[in-house]
């Protein structure tokens, strides 16, 4: 994705960083069946264990004063090896850091996860254009605050050009990514009450209802890529996407019972169900740039994978699902993002381990897990592949050549931060406070 897009302790911060490194090394060990395997209940300790391990990782990579906002940098550089692409070196994407927020209050860290979520208020609140509650893709990575231009967007100075340089994905607002930042939102207002959390959560989806949702069909289209003022509309639908509104929207249902929010959710819901296949046994990615027709061509495994646990109307469907997935998307050891089946996205294979684990099939998560901490880089964070790259099948932009978004063997946010939700068997599309009991809360503090 490279041209195109792809709290403290810090006197203590390198004895972390050796401390989660040895305690990966650990979990691996178990994992790959180096250490006997007593009971279900060791497998829970190691999961918890590599959880806690990246949880310290994510930690370690804070600065900045103990309460300001932070936005973590999405792709560090491989094993310390080459600076990142231009695009990457100061880039947090809105996705991975509401992933990272939602890890580190599951590992019980919520403070520094606080941070992240004060940060997207800030991104809401002060734009330096729009004012009408829509997040952008990515934002500047470290510490944050409002400048005299507003919240600070990832960009880099073309000495060639002379000129300064922002990616059009970056600065767009995608409405995955967007319901993505309510959803991290949500968490943090799940886990500390703070009215400033729900607020912001109520405002980023009343922009989603208003700019995104098709009216005439139903569903809610892909958001807006590029450049204030007029970024280009992106009229294909996604079910992912859709798949997020409706947690959101359910989430608020919950949360502000004086909002439309079921209503809005209903239209999300009644879209993904419509990209069930009943003949394959599989939900579509999404539609084609009408907006209607289904896109029977490419395959995301997000969108085959997120439904069966966010939306509960479809548990007669997990069997065939999960079925289809593995045919269409395994490869030795995980999956991969689409059916080219070229190598393994960690990110994904902790999806699938999370989804088999809460629909019944735990026993298939197993060889995912030790996939994922035989891949987890010196700095703690897991890599986002375990090739060099490979392919999605999908664009960054509407105008980039076909194929182009790509994911590298660099360590990723997104792909620890779903590692740690998945080994902790959280539901990052349900309130925190409805699925863990005591005993569970902040279990990597405990140690």
């Amino acid at each position: 994705m490279f041209e195109a897009a792809i709290r403290r302790r810090k006197p203590s911060a390198i004895c972390n960083q050796f401390g989660a490194w040895r305690s990966v090394f650990a979990g691996a060990l178990f994992f790959l069946g180096l250490v006997p395997a007593g009971d279900d209940a060791a497998a829970k300790d190691a999961r918890t264990e590599l959880a806690c391990s990246i949880c310290k990782s994510l930690v370690a990579q804070m600065s900045g004063e103990v309460n300001q906002p932070f936005l973590f940098r999405s792709f560090e550089p491989a094993n310390g090896g080459s600076a990142l692409h231009p695009t990457l070196e100061n880039t947090s994407f809105t996705y991975d850091n509401s992933l990272a927020l939602i890890a580190l209050y599951g590992c019980g860290y919520r403070e520094e996860a606080s941070r992240v979520a004060d940060a997207f208020v800030v991104a809401v609140e002060t734009d330096r254009h729009y004012h009408d509650g829509r997040l952008r893709n990515a934002y500047r990575s470290g510490p944050t605050a409002a400048g005299p231009e507003g919240m600070l967007l990832p960009g880099y100075w073309n000495a060639v050009s002379n000129t300064w340089i922002e990616d059009g994905y970056q600065v767009g607002s995608a409405t995955g990514s967007t319901a993505w930042g309510a959803l991290g939102l949500l968490a943090a207002h799940d886990e500390t009450q703070q009215p400033a959390y729900l607020d912001a959560a109520r405002r980023i989806m009343d922009w989603i209802h208003r700019a995104t949702l098709d009216k005439q069909n139903g569903g809610y289209f892909g958001g807006f890529f590029g450049h204030e003022p007029t970024p280009e509309r992106l009229t294909w639908k996604s079910t992912e996407h859709n798949v997020d509104v409706y947690a959101v929207d359910r989430w608020l249902a919950r949360a502000d019972e004086g909002g439309d929010w079921n209503r809005y959710a209903e239209i999300a819901e009644a879209f993904v169900k419509d990209m069930w296949d009943e003949e394959e046994g599989r939900f579509y990615i999404g539609t084609l740039p009408d907006g209607v027709t289904p896109n029977v061509t490419m395959t995301g495994l997000d969108a085959a994978l997120w439904p069966l646990i966010a939306l509960p109307g479809v548990t007669d469907k997990v069997a065939s699902a999960l079925a289809w997935v593995e045919r269409n998307h395994g490869v030795p050891g995980g999956f991969d993002f689409n059916d080219d089946k070229d190598g393994i996205w960690l990110e994904g294979t902790a999806q699938a381990a999370l989804v088999y684990e809460l629909t019944g099939y735990g026993k298939k998560a197993e060889p995912l897990f030790q996939t994922i901490a035989a891949q987890v880089s010196p700095g703690g964070l897991v890599y986002a592949t375990a090739q060099d790259e490979i392919t999605t099948g999908l664009q960054v932009g509407p105008n980039s050549a076909p194929g182009d978004f790509k994911y590298f063997r660099l360590p990723h946010v997104g792909a620890a931060s779903w590692a740690v939700i998945a080994a902790l068997g959280l539901n990052p599309f349900i309130a925190p406070s409805q699925q863990r009991s005591e005993e569970e809360d902040a279990p990597c503090l405990r140690k």
